[in-house]
C-alpha cells in the first residue's frame, strides 16, 4: 500500500513538472517569421544584379536582387531605427540571357530564395531583436543553423539596426524643422542688405534696414567643426531677422526664416549626406522642392574638402 501511495504521488508530481518543462522549452524557442504574401505591393528599396564580372557567376549563374520594406521600414530605413512590424525582403531571381537583339542582357526568371527579416525586439531578443528566414522556391524554411548564420552576419552592422541595405532618398526629400535651435550653440552672426534675395515675398521696409542672420550648430556639428568629419545628425540652422531702425539706434525685428543643414549620409547620398531646407518664420513646413535642394548643394560643392559647409569656429 505505501508502494503504491509513493508511486502515485510520484506519477502525480511527474504530471506536473513535466508540461512546465515543456512551456519552459517553447518559451526559449522563437517564433517563426511569416512568410510576407503581399511585399511585392511594399515600398521597393533597390536591386542588385549579379553578371558575368562576379566571382560566383560562373558556379551559380546570375540573380537579381530585389529588396522590399513595409511602411514601419520604411520609417526605418529614415531614421536609422526600425521600430516594430518592420519586415525587409530581399527577393532573389534567377537570371535567362537575352537572345538576339537583347544578346547581352540578363532578364527576370524565377524566384530561387526570399529572405525576410521582421523586427520585433520582445519575440527575438537573443538575435538583436530581428526575426530572420529564408525560404526557398517552394515556400520552405530554411534551417535553424540559418537562421543563425543570418544573425551571425547582420549582428556586424550594429551602427544602422542590423540592417545592410540603404534607402536613397531623392534630393526633394524634405528636411526636420529644428527645434530649438536657439539652445545649439552660438557660431556667428553676419549683416545682408535690404536687396537680399530672402526679402523677395515680402520687401525690407522701413523701419526694416537690413537683414541679420545668426548662425547655430547642435553638438554632434560641433564635433565636425573641430575634427573636419561630420556625424550622421549635425545640423546647422541659421535664422534672418529684420534688423530695425529705432530713434537710439537699431534692434532685432520679426524673423524673416530659418534655414537648416541635416547630415544623414544614407537619406541625402544624393547631395553628398547633406539635406537643405528653408522655412517661413511660423512653419515647421519646408518650403524647398528638389530643384531648389539641388541648387543649394552645387553651391556648398565648393566647400568640399571642409565637409561641404561653409560656416567656421572660433573658439571663445
Amino acid at each position: 500500500m505505501a508502494d503504491n501511495r509513493k508511486r502515485i504521488l510520484r506519477d502525480a508530481v511527474m504530471l506536473v513538472i513535466l508540461p512546465v518543462m515543456a512551456l519552459g522549452g517553447a518559451s526559449e524557442t522563437s517564433p517563426e517569421v511569416p512568410f510576407p504574401d503581399s511585399y511585392h505591393a511594399w515600398r521597393h528599396v533597390k536591386s542588385v544584379v549579379i553578371g558575368p564580372g562576379h566571382k560566383s557567376f560562373a558556379g551559380e549563374g546570375g540573380k537579381i536582387f530585389h529588396f522590399y520594406a513595409n511602411q514601419d521600414a520604411v520609417e526605418g530605413y529614415t531614421t536609422g531605427k526600425f521600430p516594430n512590424g518592420s519586415i525587409i525582403v530581399r527577393e532573389t531571381l534567377r537570371t535567362i540571357p537575352g537572345e538576339g537583339d537583347s544578346k547581352g542582357a540578363l532578364n527576370e526568371g524565377d524566384r530561387s530564395a526570399l529572405d525576410v527579416m521582421l523586427k520585433d525586439d520582445r519575440l527575438y531578443k537573443e538575435t538583436g531583436g530581428w526575426g530572420f528566414e529564408r525560404f526557398d522556391d517552394k515556400n520552405a524554411r530554411s534551417s535553424e543553423k540559418d537562421r543563425a548564420q543570418c544573425y551571425s552576419c547582420h549582428s556586424r552592422q550594429t551602427s544602422h539596426d542590423l540592417v545592410f541595405s540603404t534607402m536613397r532618398a531623392p534630393a526633394s526629400a524634405g528636411t526636420p524643422y529644428p527645434a530649438g535651435y536657439r539652445h545649439w550653440n552660438f557660431l556667428h552672426s553676419s549683416m545682408v542688405p535690404p536687396t537680399f534675395a530672402a526679402f523677395g515675398k515680402k520687401a525690407c521696409e522701413k523701419p526694416c534696414m537690413a537683414g541679420l542672420f545668426h548662425f547655430y550648430a547642435n553638438g554632434k556639428a560641433m564635433e565636425g567643426l573641430r575634427t573636419g568629419s561630420y556625424p550622421d545628425g549635425a545640423m546647422f540652422a541659421e535664422e534672418m531677422l529684420e534688423w530695425l531702425s529705432t530713434s537710439t539706434g537699431a534692434r532685432e525685428g520679426q524673423r524673416r526664416l530659418v534655414g537648416v543643414m541635416v547630415k544623414d549620409s544614407q537619406r541625402y547620398a544624393s547631395t553628398g549626406g547633406w539635406g537643405y531646407g528653408n522655412f517661413d518664420d511660423g512653419s515647421t513646413a519646408d518650403k524647398l522642392d528638389g530643384k531648389m535642394r539641388e541648387t543649394c548643394h552645387r553651391c556648398h560643392v565648393a566647400r568640399k574638402d571642409q565637409g561641404y559647409v561653409f560656416t567656421e569656429y572660433r573658439e571663445r
